[in-house]
Order: C-alpha cells, then structure tokens, then sequence
C-alpha cells in the first residue's frame, strides 16, 4: 500500500490506495508507479492497447463566475479520473 504517482513521486490517499491495491491484485500487477494517460505519454511510455485504468478521485479547485460584476471565487469539487499501472505501459 504505497502507490505513488510515477511522475509528480506524490503518494495517493488513503482511499485512492485501496482503489490501486484492489486493480492491482485483480490485474496481477505488482508495480507501486501509477500516472494518468498523458502523464505516461510526455515519459516516452504509452498505455497498452486495451489496458483498464483504474478510477480514482482527487479534489480540485473550480472557477465560479461571479455574478453582478462581484469577483469571481473558487469552490471545491471532486472530480473522478483514471491512472494507469506501469505495467500496462511500454516505451515509445
């Protein structure tokens, strides 16, 4: 249970770690390194034709328009979006 982002080196969260651990074990997968699909692609690597991602979540900081000419703030919200193992990666 120590999935980091292959690119950034960040540590996912708790919840995020279970979610790698389980794909992980379903896929036989033994690779701690994770990365989303262009995170891979600007590493020389490319996701294998087919591959599952696995979903994950993080909080991001969306821009809300202000209205009547107010400043414009921000809200947080969670947004889904899917990594994948190395080993369903190869070089370029």
């Amino acid at each position: 249970m120590n999935n980091i982002n292959a690119v950034t080196k960040a540590t996912y969260s708790v919840s995020n770690q279970a979610h790698l651990d389980d794909h992980k074990e379903a896929f036989e997968m033994l690779s701690d390194d994770w990365a989303g699909f262009h995170q891979w692609k600007d590493q020389d690597r490319k996701v294998k034709k087919g591959a599952k991602g696995c979903k994950i979540f993080m909080i991001c900081e969306k821009k809300v328009k202000a209205k009547n000419g107010d400043d414009d703030t921000k809200k947080k919200v969670l947004k889904a979006l899917y990594v994948f193992n190395k080993e369903h990666t190869e070089e370029i």
